[in-house]
């Protein structure tokens, strides 16, 4: 089968790095794979090419401007795909309307459960897009319920909506860079050092976190640090929050990173304090790593981390900082954070696996194309 994936960029994000463990799947199954992507320095693109993957830059320079258009027509054409795969809206509607006149199949991935786009009409374009494609694959049953309230799918939700979740190849974890890693920021090896991954926007409530740290700080671990990697425009303004909060000195902003499982490797408890999220791969990374989670129960998360005895971690309400600083205090003892994270693995390997989300993929293509099997 020869597949073309359309994808919004390269970036290091949730989508970004799903797509390519799932490509390398589908080219160790016998697929040939091309990938095109609307803009962005193509962060992913030497590993991609070393997997014998074509990778075309559509360098939209800003969206609306017909030339990349242009320019996914020639690809499609030139590449001529069974399957064009788009991911993220704006790629839903380059491809979209670059397939017109063309037979390739149209599959959609929704991988947020938020609005298409912020401008007049956009329910509009989301449901135009939809209704050329054969299946629209929701990566979380919290994204799936977005799409049917809002109605993107105009009918094809109750015939070909799937759900598809996210899968990691545990062997991704790395084991024993902790140490260095702690020295590398200046953390020392016995504090109890609380990370969050995240870009540094208001989604991902990392002013809620910081304020519950330093509650958890100042009542419970006073030698406990906290470790945010990630960039975005807010991080001035949580570093005047951490001066503010009195923990400057106990928080470290790592900036953008490539080598997540090392530091996860080197972290006691993951955190992860969004206000909404489509799934949050960086939830698996945390599982692989085996390290304990506490997160919001919004949207895919309690999907992600569960509840009950097979959880890998805390779950708490949304924007409460008592909660979250509660939930940090139960992961103090350190034999309570091996249990809870070995148990986090478990479920990571039994729930999900990279090779079952490419075979469910497969099918959906197959579907598409109208191949038994």
């Amino acid at each position: 089968m020869r597949i073309l994936h359309v994808i919004s960029s390269l970036y290091r994000g949730g989508a970004e790095n799903h797509l390519v463990s799932l490509v390398r799947h589908q080219v160790r199954g016998g697929h040939v794979v091309a990938i095109a992507y609307l803009k962005g320095i193509g962060h992913w693109t030497a590993d991609l090419v070393a997997l014998g993957i074509e990778v075309h830059p559509l360098r939209v320079g800003r969206y609306g401007l017909p030339r990349p258009i242009a320019r996914l027509r020639q690809t499609i054409d030139a590449f001529a795909p069974d399957v064009v795969h788009a991911h993220m809206p704006p790629s839903e509607l380059y491809a979209r309307v670059a397939l017109i006149g063309r037979r390739a199949a149209f599959v959609i991935s929704k991988h947020n459960d938020e609005p298409f786009a912020r401008f007049p009409g956009q329910r509009l374009v989301a449901r135009w897009c939809a209704a050329r494609a054969h299946s629209i694959i929701c990566i979380s049953n919290a994204v799936a319920q977005y799409v049917g309230d809002t109605k993107v799918g105009q009918g094809i939700a109750e015939r070909r909506l799937e759900i598809i979740r996210y899968g990691l190849d545990p062997v991704l974890a790395v084991r024993g860079s902790g140490a260095g890693m702690r020295r590398s920021f200046g953390i020392p090896q016995e504090a109890m050092l609380v990370a969050s991954i995240a870009r540094l926007v208001p989604q991902k409530g990392l002013d809620t976190l910081l304020t519950a740290f330093a509650q958890f700080r100042r009542t419970v671990a006073p030698n406990a640090r906290l470790l945010l990697v990630g960039v975005g425009p807010l991080e001035s303004g949580l570093k005047n929050l951490a001066a503010t909060l009195g923990v400057a000195d106990a928080t470290h902003f790592a900036g953008f990173r490539v080598d997540i499982p090392a530091i996860l490797d080197a972290v006691d408890v993951f955190a992860l304090a969004s206000r909404w999220e489509g799934f949050g791969l960086v939830l698996l990374e945390a599982m692989a790593a085996r390290r304990p989670i506490v997160a919001t129960r919004v949207s895919a998360i309690p999907e992600v981390v569960g509840e009950g005895p097979d959880a890998a971690g805390e779950l708490v309400p949304v924007d409460d900082i008592d909660a979250l600083a509660a939930a940090l205090a139960r992961l103090v003892d350190p034999a309570v954070r091996e249990r809870v994270g070995e148990t986090g693995y478990a479920r990571l390997v039994r729930d999900f696996s990279a090779s079952a989300m490419a075979e469910k993929t497969d099918a959906v293509y197959r579907a598409a194309l109208g191949v038994k099997g």
